[in-house]
């Protein structure tokens, strides 16, 4: 194995394994929402309740170096084709995807060091201001209708996956293994599809609106939810789903297939 590989593994693992800290974080807190009749958070909120603890800023600094790690992951998939997409259409789109996602999670460390310096609050509401600011652009309504079919795409993406298990080409595990990891992989994409579709509903009608106001991230998503009928028996099991994600993004740490090319 040569050092750049070896490299390329550690750099995957170590973020898949910060990406899976995260959304454990995220579904706890919003579970403990849906039992205690409190208000769910987002990942920023998460970073916000870690930093409160002992050892918080540590623990948020670490994390930083992790999600930093996942987004230059993402880059390479992106840049160097390491799980050989290709170049049509769809390949194309897969990869501009994985592109959205090293900018979000590198834009989330940075997030997680300006919360361990104190240097934000972190109380900010990301999605609601980028459809703000897009909004102000010319053609920003449009541009806003796009990030929304774009985020329901990554939305359908994920139901997709976990209806046909797409993950399983890249997993090495035992077929014994493969028995748990199954039902916590498909439960945790499907919780996390859902809410990209939750998202993409309401950045959709902000731009129908004009209203930036009407936008909602993962948190907004959640508050939506807990406000329904049985509104915290759906959070519930939202974060349970949520949870599951973030126990997949832990096992793909230690079990998927990760190199410059497939059969690496």
């Amino acid at each position: 194995m040569s050092y750049k590989s070896a490299a390329v593994r550690w750099v995957a693992r170590v973020g898949y394994g910060a990406r899976g800290l995260v959304y454990l974080a995220v579904g706890a807190i919003a579970l403990h929402a849906a039992l205690e009749y409190e208000q769910a958070r987002d990942v920023h909120g998460a970073m916000r309740e870690i930093s409160t603890h002992t050892g918080g800023q540590t623990a948020l600094a670490g994390l930083a170096v992790g999600l930093l790690a996942y987004g230059l992951w993402r880059l390479v998939q992106t840049l160097l084709d390491v799980d050989e997409h290709g170049w049509g259409l769809r390949a194309l789109a897969v990869r501009g995807g994985l592109l959205v996602s090293a900018v979000m999670h590198m834009s989330l460390a940075w997030g997680c060091v300006q919360i361990a310096m104190r240097w934000s609050s972190g109380d900010g509401k990301p999605v609601q201001q980028a459809v703000a600011r897009t909004l102000d652009w010319p053609y920003g309504r449009p541009m806003v209708i796009i990030a929304g079919v774009a985020l329901a795409g990554a939305g359908v993406a994920h139901l997709v996956k976990a209806a046909r298990a797409g993950y399983r080409k890249w997993f090495d595990a035992t077929p014994a293994a493969m028995r748990w990891i199954d039902p916590v992989s498909r439960f945790g994409l499907v919780a996390r599809g859902l809410l990209f579709a939750g998202m993409a509903s309401f950045v959709i009608y902000s731009a129908v609106t004009l209203d930036a106001s009407d936008a909602r991230g993962i948190e907004g998503v959640m508050l939506w939810v807990q406000d329904r009928v049985y509104g915290r028996i759906l959070l519930g099991v939202l974060a349970l789903g949520v949870m599951a994600f973030g126990a997949y993004s832990l096992i793909e740490a230690f079990v998927r297939r990760v190199g410059l090319g497939r059969h690496a």
